[in-house]
């Protein structure tokens, strides 16, 4: 395997890095791109923007599966509702792919750090208010949610073609504030869409002319990720409190955050 001319040493390191990223993003519904593009930007030196966001779809994908399995084991995925909100989720996917495969290299790491600096705001804003929790889950939505619903997973189809992220930092908040579902079975079902919509937007880059992917870096990371993923997805439903993970997130957000606006400035 020759990974594109990359040393395998810094194939090695970001192995680690990505694995730790989808350990924890398992628990949040987040594919975990908003980690795995700057960490990949950073040590990829080789690698533009529309090349390593297929890189990090491939890893969302895995993080996504692994967490719908376990969150579905314990009936935390709301199938139904995410069938029908993936639908806008498609379109959305589409036009993100043909944003960032067409647009210059700036604006894409600009809009990324940008979406990166409003996501870890939100989620300390949340915390600082302590948002109370929904404790169940409706049984049934109204036809004015769905719409709402399908509208705001057109805007997650946008943000998982254009940056190679899961969607959870839109599906999960939409779950939480449009159909009052609980924390739990919104993560769960924000992994389910984010499976469903990562691969689409992945086979998209894969037949855009002028897009290069790396066959080898695929194969070699995404079964880390998975494992690492379905270890973590497992152990933090039993273990780990929502609100620590998301603190957790929230600063690697902020981190990564400041990896994309050095490589604007710098490089």
């Amino acid at each position: 395997m020759d990974f594109g001319g990359i040393d395998p040493s810094t194939v090695l390191i970001v192995a680690l890095l990505v694995g730790t990223v989808a350990f924890f993003y398992s628990n949040l519904g987040l594919g975990g791109g908003q980690l795995y593009v700057p960490i990949m930007d950073l040590f990829f030196v080789g690698l533009v923007m529309r090349e390593v966001v297929p890189l990090s779809l491939a890893f969302a994908f895995v993080t996504m599966v692994s967490a719908t399995y376990t969150h579905n084991k314990k009936g935390l995925v709301d199938f139904k509702l995410g069938l029908t909100l993936v639908a806008g989720g498609l379109v959305g996917v589409v036009i993100g792919v043909v944003f960032t495969t067409s647009a210059d290299e700036i604006y894409v790491k600009a809009g990324f750090a940008t979406l990166l600096l409003v996501v870890a705001t939100k989620m300390i804003y949340d915390l600082y208010k302590a948002r109370g929790e929904n404790h169940f889950t409706p049984a049934e939505f109204s036809s004015k949610q769905k719409v709402a619903g399908i509208g705001v997973s057109l805007i997650t189809g946008i943000l998982i073609g254009s940056f190679g992220i899961g969607g959870g930092v839109v599906s999960v908040p939409l779950m939480v504030y449009v159909f009052k579902m609980e924390s739990r079975k919104a993560i769960g079902t924000s992994a389910f869409m984010g499976a469903v919509l990562t691969p689409a937007a992945f086979a998209a880059y894969w037949f855009t002319e002028g897009v290069e992917i790396q066959p080898d870096l695929v194969l070699v990371l995404t079964p880390v990720i998975f494992v690492m993923a379905l270890i973590g997805s497992t152990w933090g439903l039993s273990k780990l409190r929502t609100k620590t993970v998301r603190t957790i997130f929230t600063g690697g957000v902020y981190l990564a955050a400041c990896e994309m606006i050095y490589s604007l400035l710098f490089t």
